[in-house]
């Protein structure tokens, strides 16, 4: 199952994600259409935090769409060890990946 949360905005889900006083890896990614970022894992737990796009996940056997206008902030968890892939499905998608 893939755990996701949405928060009104992105402070707020960094604020809930990150503990203080706690080293964390911040990547920004962008990605045209039809990009496919191929099943893989990390040693280390990841979110991937997005507010505008539309993108496919797999993770695990389980896939979920999403199309995201802005509204909010879309945070999906993944554990460490966890099987994981993206594809993008709109123009361009624009992100950040954090990693403890």
């Amino acid at each position: 199952m893939i755990k996701t949360e949405y928060y009104p905005v992105m402070e707020d889900a960094f604020k809930t994600c990150m503990d203080k006083d706690h080293n964390y890896v911040l990547i920004r990614h962008s990605y045209q259409n039809g990009t496919r970022i191929h099943p893989h894992t990390h040693d280390a737990y990841e979110w991937v935090i997005a507010t505008h796009g539309h993108f496919r996940v797999e993770s695990e056997g389980d896939e979920m769409e999403f199309q995201l206008d802005g509204e909010n902030t879309l945070v999906i968890h993944y554990p460490e060890g966890t099987l994981h892939s993206l594809t993008v499905l709109g123009d361009v998608l624009e992100y950040f990946v954090m990693r403890n």
